[in-house]
């Protein structure tokens, strides 16, 4: 778990400005272009564990591109996964959305992971694709640079001002977490339903 979020924030919205600036221009610049969005996926599923982020930010639809896989249903492997249009039917791509939590467990469980460059500059990042090692049997995925980034600055800014835990039937903790915008955090303290009680604590 995460106790305290502001750092993990904060490193996100570093890393969203490094990958708006990342020219492609030497050898290692795709080793950090992987390495910043590989965090931002651990970052994100950790913040979505620990309830660090507001249920708005948390239900953030991610705007990708899908992929079915070809006629025949051929699955890419560990030797030929890079050959990405032998298995998957780039001419019907499907405009998606995603949930954050499933953007996050793609990039974590990634089988395929493949960045595309900018077609005017190819020094420049347009995007990636990624597919887990469940789902590349179902579709791949591409994400625009763009929108990764705007994802990133909206999680790195997002504040929890007023929490609300209601124990469900299963006796787990229900988390709600409002920011500033939210009508629900007019009162500034953390509600928890204890049995047939609460507890407010400031």
């Amino acid at each position: 778990m995460i106790w305290e979020s502001q750092p993990w924030k904060e490193g996100l919205l570093a890393d969203a400005d490094n990958i708006e600036n990342l020219r492609f221009d030497d050898a290692l610049a795709e080793v950090r272009f992987e390495k910043s969005i590989f965090l931002t996926g651990f970052v994100c599923r950790k913040l979505l564990e620990a309830k660090k982020l507001t249920d708005r930010a948390a239900s953030y639809d991610v705007k990708c591109t899908k992929y079915a896989p070809l006629d025949g249903g051929r699955i890419p492997d560990l030797l030929n996964w890079h050959r990405l249009g032998e298995f998957y039917d780039f001419a019907t791509p499907r405009k998606a959305t995603v949930k954050l939590t499933f953007f996050a467990n793609q990039l974590v469980h990634s089988f395929i992971f493949a960045p595309t460059m900018n077609e005017e500059d190819e020094t420049r990042i347009f995007g990636f694709y990624v597919a887990s090692d469940n789902d590349r049997a179902k579709f791949l995925y591409q994400y625009e640079i763009t929108e990764i980034i705007k994802m990133m600055r909206l999680i790195g800014n997002d504040s929890v001002v007023c929490s609300k835990f209601v124990r469900s039937d299963k006796r787990e903790w229900v988390v709600r977490n409002y920011g500033e915008s939210d009508p629900e955090a007019k009162e500034d303290f953390i509600e928890l339903e204890i049995d047939n009680g609460f507890q407010r604590q400031s």
